[in-house]
Protein backbone atom coordinates (compact mmCIF):
# COMPACT_ATOMS: atom_id res chain seq x y z
CA UNK A 1 0.00 0.00 0.00
CA UNK A 2 1.28 3.46 -0.84
CA UNK A 3 1.96 5.92 1.97
CA UNK A 4 -1.06 8.13 2.66
CA UNK A 5 -1.03 11.74 1.59
CA UNK A 6 -0.35 14.48 4.15
CA UNK A 7 0.75 12.00 6.84
CA UNK A 8 2.11 14.91 8.90
CA UNK A 9 -1.50 15.84 9.60
CA UNK A 10 -2.25 12.44 11.14
CA UNK A 11 -1.65 12.04 14.86
CA UNK A 12 -1.55 8.74 16.74
CA UNK A 13 -2.56 9.34 20.38
CA UNK A 14 -1.54 6.74 22.98
CA UNK A 15 -2.64 7.21 26.62
CA UNK A 16 -0.32 5.49 29.12
CA UNK A 17 0.06 4.97 32.85
CA UNK A 18 2.62 2.74 34.55
CA UNK A 19 2.75 0.13 31.79
CA UNK A 20 6.24 0.90 30.56
CA UNK A 21 6.87 -2.51 29.02
CA UNK A 22 3.59 -2.43 27.09
CA UNK A 23 4.18 1.17 26.01
CA UNK A 24 7.67 0.46 24.69
CA UNK A 25 6.45 -2.70 22.94
CA UNK A 26 3.69 -0.68 21.27
CA UNK A 27 6.15 1.95 20.05
CA UNK A 28 8.61 -0.66 18.83
CA UNK A 29 5.79 -2.30 16.88
CA UNK A 30 4.91 1.05 15.29
CA UNK A 31 8.57 1.55 14.40
CA UNK A 32 8.86 -1.92 12.86
CA UNK A 33 5.75 -1.22 10.77
CA UNK A 34 7.12 2.13 9.58
CA UNK A 35 4.28 4.02 11.27
CA UNK A 36 6.48 5.77 13.83
CA UNK A 37 8.40 7.35 10.98
CA UNK A 38 5.31 8.15 8.91
CA UNK A 39 2.85 9.62 11.40
CA UNK A 40 3.00 12.02 14.32
CA UNK A 41 2.91 10.03 17.56
CA UNK A 42 1.79 11.46 20.90
CA UNK A 43 2.25 9.66 24.22
CA UNK A 44 0.04 11.10 26.97
CA UNK A 45 1.67 9.93 30.19
CA UNK A 46 -0.80 10.40 33.02
CA UNK A 47 1.54 10.55 35.99
CA UNK A 48 3.48 7.31 35.52
CA UNK A 49 5.96 6.51 38.30
CA UNK A 50 7.82 3.76 36.39
CA UNK A 51 9.93 6.11 34.22
CA UNK A 52 7.74 5.58 31.17
CA UNK A 53 8.33 9.11 29.84
CA UNK A 54 12.08 8.93 30.39
CA UNK A 55 12.36 5.59 28.58
CA UNK A 56 10.21 6.80 25.68
CA UNK A 57 12.25 9.99 25.33
CA UNK A 58 15.53 8.07 25.39
CA UNK A 59 14.51 5.41 22.88
CA UNK A 60 12.01 7.26 20.65
CA UNK A 61 13.01 10.95 20.55
CA UNK A 62 10.61 11.60 17.68
CA UNK A 63 7.60 10.87 19.91
CA UNK A 64 5.76 13.84 21.43
CA UNK A 65 5.24 13.40 25.18
CA UNK A 66 2.42 15.16 27.04
CA UNK A 67 2.14 14.71 30.80
CA UNK A 68 -0.73 14.53 33.24
CA UNK A 69 -0.76 14.39 37.03
CA UNK A 70 -2.61 11.08 37.34
CA UNK A 71 -6.10 12.57 37.10
CA UNK A 72 -6.59 12.44 33.33
CA UNK A 73 -7.42 8.75 33.11
CA UNK A 74 -8.05 7.28 29.64
CA UNK A 75 -10.62 9.76 28.42
CA UNK A 76 -8.87 12.87 29.71
CA UNK A 77 -5.60 11.68 28.17
CA UNK A 78 -7.26 11.17 24.78
CA UNK A 79 -8.96 14.57 25.05
CA UNK A 80 -5.65 16.27 25.84
CA UNK A 81 -3.94 14.54 22.93
CA UNK A 82 -6.72 15.46 20.52
CA UNK A 83 -6.73 19.09 21.65
CA UNK A 84 -2.94 19.29 21.23
CA UNK A 85 -3.03 17.71 17.78
CA UNK A 86 -6.00 19.76 16.58
CA UNK A 87 -4.26 22.99 17.59
CA UNK A 88 -1.38 21.92 15.32
CA UNK A 89 -3.51 21.27 12.27
CA UNK A 90 -4.44 17.61 12.65
CA UNK A 91 -6.63 16.26 9.86
CA UNK A 92 -7.14 12.86 11.47
CA UNK A 93 -6.61 11.33 14.89
CA UNK A 94 -5.83 7.69 15.58
CA UNK A 95 -6.65 6.44 19.05
CA UNK A 96 -4.32 3.62 20.03
CA UNK A 97 -4.07 1.76 23.33
CA UNK A 98 -0.60 0.62 24.31
CA UNK A 99 -1.75 -3.00 24.58
CA UNK A 100 -2.86 -2.93 20.93
CA UNK A 101 -0.30 -4.13 18.39
CA UNK A 102 -1.20 -3.16 14.85
CA UNK A 103 -0.51 -5.38 11.84
CA UNK A 104 1.97 -3.84 9.34
CA UNK A 105 -0.68 -2.25 7.10
CA UNK A 106 -3.41 -1.55 9.64
CA UNK A 107 -2.93 2.18 10.13
CA UNK A 108 -2.51 2.79 6.40
CA UNK A 109 -5.76 0.90 5.81
CA UNK A 110 -7.58 3.04 8.38
CA UNK A 111 -6.19 6.27 6.95
CA UNK A 112 -7.00 5.22 3.38
CA UNK A 113 -10.55 4.42 4.48
CA UNK A 114 -10.87 7.86 6.09
CA UNK A 115 -9.69 9.55 2.88
CA UNK A 116 -12.32 7.65 0.91
CA UNK A 117 -15.04 8.21 3.54
CA UNK A 118 -14.57 11.79 4.74
CA UNK A 119 -15.96 12.87 8.11
CA UNK A 120 -16.18 9.32 9.44
CA UNK A 121 -14.81 7.05 12.17
CA UNK A 122 -13.24 3.66 11.52
CA UNK A 123 -11.94 1.03 13.92
CA UNK A 124 -9.70 -1.97 13.36
CA UNK A 125 -10.76 -5.55 14.01
CA UNK A 126 -9.15 -6.78 17.22
CA UNK A 127 -7.96 -10.27 18.09
CA UNK A 128 -7.11 -11.70 21.51
CA UNK A 129 -3.42 -12.64 21.59
CA UNK A 130 -3.74 -15.98 23.42
CA UNK A 131 -6.85 -17.43 21.80
CA UNK A 132 -6.70 -15.65 18.45
CA UNK A 133 -10.43 -15.03 18.75
CA UNK A 134 -12.02 -12.00 17.14
CA UNK A 135 -13.13 -9.53 19.82
CA UNK A 136 -16.36 -7.56 19.74
CA UNK A 137 -15.25 -3.93 19.48
CA UNK A 138 -18.38 -2.16 18.27
CA UNK A 139 -22.06 -1.96 19.12
CA UNK A 140 -25.27 -1.50 17.19
CA UNK A 141 -28.18 -0.67 19.44
CA UNK A 142 -27.94 -3.01 22.44
CA UNK A 143 -25.86 -5.60 20.62
CA UNK A 144 -22.06 -5.82 20.51
CA UNK A 145 -20.55 -6.59 17.14
CA UNK A 146 -17.33 -7.28 15.22
CA UNK A 147 -16.12 -7.46 11.62
CA UNK A 148 -14.57 -10.49 9.97
CA UNK A 149 -11.62 -10.08 7.62
CA UNK A 150 -13.46 -9.07 4.45
CA UNK A 151 -16.32 -7.24 6.18
CA UNK A 152 -17.01 -3.57 6.74
CA UNK A 153 -19.58 -3.27 9.51
CA UNK A 154 -21.40 -0.03 10.28
CA UNK A 155 -21.85 0.57 14.02
CA UNK A 156 -23.28 3.10 16.45
CA UNK A 157 -20.12 3.22 18.55
CA UNK A 158 -16.67 1.70 19.02
CA UNK A 159 -14.22 0.62 21.68
CA UNK A 160 -11.08 2.74 21.55
CA UNK A 161 -8.36 0.13 20.97
CA UNK A 162 -7.40 1.40 17.51
CA UNK A 163 -9.74 3.96 15.94
CA UNK A 164 -9.31 6.59 13.23
CA UNK A 165 -11.34 9.80 13.55
CA UNK A 166 -11.72 12.77 11.20
CA UNK A 167 -10.84 16.13 12.72
CA UNK A 168 -14.15 17.39 11.33
CA UNK A 169 -15.87 15.38 14.04
CA UNK A 170 -13.76 16.96 16.77
CA UNK A 171 -14.51 20.37 15.29
CA UNK A 172 -18.25 19.75 15.54
CA UNK A 173 -18.69 17.79 18.81
CA UNK A 174 -15.53 18.65 20.74
CA UNK A 175 -13.40 16.32 22.86
CA UNK A 176 -14.49 13.13 24.67
CA UNK A 177 -16.35 13.67 27.95
CA UNK A 178 -13.71 13.14 30.64
CA UNK A 179 -16.02 14.31 33.43
CA UNK A 180 -18.69 11.63 33.14
CA UNK A 181 -16.56 8.87 31.57
CA UNK A 182 -13.06 9.12 33.04
CA UNK A 183 -11.73 5.63 32.41
CA UNK A 184 -14.48 3.50 30.89
CA UNK A 185 -17.14 4.24 28.24
CA UNK A 186 -15.46 7.45 27.08
CA UNK A 187 -14.65 5.79 23.76
CA UNK A 188 -18.04 4.26 23.11
CA UNK A 189 -20.01 7.32 24.21
CA UNK A 190 -17.85 9.70 22.15
CA UNK A 191 -18.25 7.65 19.00
CA UNK A 192 -21.96 7.26 19.74
CA UNK A 193 -22.24 11.03 20.12
CA UNK A 194 -20.60 11.35 16.71
CA UNK A 195 -22.99 8.96 14.98
CA UNK A 196 -25.95 10.64 16.66
CA UNK A 197 -24.63 13.90 15.22
CA UNK A 198 -24.87 12.46 11.71
CA UNK A 199 -21.41 10.97 11.20
CA UNK A 200 -20.77 7.34 10.25
CA UNK A 201 -18.71 4.77 12.16
CA UNK A 202 -17.41 1.42 10.92
CA UNK A 203 -15.25 -1.56 11.78
CA UNK A 204 -12.85 -2.41 8.96
CA UNK A 205 -12.24 -6.16 9.00
CA UNK A 206 -9.00 -6.21 7.04
CA UNK A 207 -7.35 -3.73 9.44
CA UNK A 208 -6.10 -5.95 12.25
CA UNK A 209 -4.87 -5.45 15.80
CA UNK A 210 -3.68 -7.96 18.40
CA UNK A 211 -4.69 -7.22 21.99
CA UNK A 212 -1.86 -8.39 24.22
CA UNK A 213 -3.30 -7.39 27.62
CA UNK A 214 -6.96 -8.35 27.20
CA UNK A 215 -7.68 -11.59 29.07
CA UNK A 216 -11.35 -11.67 30.02
CA UNK A 217 -14.21 -9.51 28.78
CA UNK A 218 -14.70 -6.70 31.29
CA UNK A 219 -18.46 -6.84 30.75
CA UNK A 220 -18.58 -10.22 32.50
CA UNK A 221 -19.15 -9.17 36.12
CA UNK A 222 -18.52 -12.58 37.70
CA UNK A 223 -15.19 -12.95 35.88
CA UNK A 224 -14.16 -9.46 36.86
CA UNK A 225 -14.84 -10.03 40.57
CA UNK A 226 -13.11 -13.42 40.54
CA UNK A 227 -10.01 -11.91 38.93
CA UNK A 228 -9.92 -8.98 41.37
CA UNK A 229 -7.58 -9.13 44.35
CA UNK A 230 -9.44 -8.64 47.65
CA UNK A 231 -12.59 -7.22 46.02
CA UNK A 232 -14.60 -4.79 48.12
CA UNK A 233 -17.70 -2.75 47.41
CA UNK A 234 -15.55 0.37 47.19
CA UNK A 235 -13.09 -1.16 44.72
CA UNK A 236 -15.76 -2.72 42.50
CA UNK A 237 -18.32 0.09 42.50
CA UNK A 238 -16.48 3.22 43.64
CA UNK A 239 -13.10 3.08 41.93
CA UNK A 240 -12.53 4.66 38.51
CA UNK A 241 -10.26 1.73 37.68
CA UNK A 242 -13.30 -0.56 37.79
CA UNK A 243 -15.55 -0.91 34.73
CA UNK A 244 -18.42 -1.21 37.23
CA UNK A 245 -17.85 2.24 38.76
CA UNK A 246 -21.48 3.12 39.46
CA UNK A 247 -21.51 6.83 38.48
CA UNK A 248 -19.91 5.92 35.14
CA UNK A 249 -22.43 3.13 34.63
CA UNK A 250 -25.29 5.52 35.46
CA UNK A 251 -24.09 8.08 32.90
CA UNK A 252 -23.45 5.33 30.34
CA UNK A 253 -26.96 3.85 30.53
CA UNK A 254 -28.82 7.14 30.69
CA UNK A 255 -26.86 8.66 27.80
CA UNK A 256 -27.03 5.59 25.59
CA UNK A 257 -30.72 4.77 26.14
CA UNK A 258 -32.17 8.00 27.52
CA UNK A 259 -33.30 8.56 31.09
CA UNK A 260 -36.68 6.81 30.80
CA UNK A 261 -35.18 3.54 29.53
CA UNK A 262 -31.61 3.84 30.74
CA UNK A 263 -32.38 4.49 34.41
CA UNK A 264 -34.45 1.30 34.91
CA UNK A 265 -31.80 -0.73 33.05
CA UNK A 266 -29.09 0.73 35.27
CA UNK A 267 -31.06 0.03 38.46
CA UNK A 268 -31.74 -3.58 37.46
CA UNK A 269 -28.10 -4.17 36.53
CA UNK A 270 -26.79 -2.52 39.71
CA UNK A 271 -29.03 -4.75 41.83
CA UNK A 272 -27.94 -7.86 39.91
CA UNK A 273 -24.26 -6.93 40.38
CA UNK A 274 -24.77 -6.44 44.12
CA UNK A 275 -26.54 -9.79 44.42
CA UNK A 276 -23.77 -11.50 42.42
CA UNK A 277 -21.12 -9.81 44.57
CA UNK A 278 -22.56 -11.16 47.81
CA UNK A 279 -23.47 -14.65 46.57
Amino acid sequence: MNSPKCSQGIYIIIPVHNRKTLTLTCLENLKANGDLQKYQVIIVDDGSSDRTSEEVAANYPEVIILKGDGNLWWTGAMALGMEYAYARGAEYFIWLNDDSLTAPDTLDLLVDFLYKHPDSIVGASCYASESGELVETGFKGRFRTKAKEQEIVEVDGLSGYCVGISATIFRQIGAPDADRFRQYAGDGMYTLKATRSGFKAYILGKAKVTLIAEKDPIHNFSNYVKKSKNPTLKLIFGDYKSPYHLPTQFHYHTYKYGILIGLPIFVVKAISWLVCFYV
